[in-house]
């Protein structure tokens, strides 16, 4: 599962270095590897070359799979009983403030290297979301959902990747 910010509108440069306004633009934060491309969308010009934080068509970042919801201000008992990385129990920000992160950190490009379990895609859109990088996906995987395994998840990420 891949997570990014949905910001509707939004300029694209194609492989060509022209730059172009599409309608259903997605932020979203790639490793070597992720981007799945042989040759540049002839939407959003989105190819295997780009990864970091980059804009997409909705087509290349959902690359035939479904649209699947995260859910915020979970309480924590649902949270463990739920699919890994599909919740969390901070709060989200207003919608034009995580849209202003995601395209902040998309002209920065300033969210560090893609690390599958430490700084990955969930981390990016939890962190434009709620100001918190956190990956319930990657901390499930590791550590379990227990309360032990979730500090143990963030004092390993925060001896690692400090930002």
């Amino acid at each position: 599962m891949t997570s990014g910010i949905y910001v509707g509108k939004g300029t694209v440069i194609k492989s060509n270095n022209e730059k172009e306004e599409i309608d259903d633009a997605v932020i979203h934060f790639l490793g070597i590897g992720k981007a799945r491309r042989e040759s540049p969308c002839e939407i959003c010009g989105h190819s295997s070359q780009r990864i970091g934080v980059v804009i997409t068509c909705l087509d290349c970042f959902l690359l035939d799979h479904s649209i699947y919801v995260y859910k915020y201000s979970v309480p924590y008992l649902k949270l463990r009983l739920k699919r890994s990385g599909t919740c969390t129990v901070h709060s989200s920000k207003p919608a034009d403030e995580v849209i202003q992160t995601a395209f902040s950190l998309l002209e920065k490009k300033s969210f560090g290297n893609y690390n599958f379990f430490f700084n990955n895609c969930e981390d990016f859109a939890t962190y434009c979301k709620t100001g918190l990088a956190t990956s319930n996906q990657a901390a499930g995987v590791l550590f379990g959902f227990s309360v032990p395994g979730v500090i143990g998840y963030n004092v390993l990420k925060g001896i690692f990747f400090r930002n």
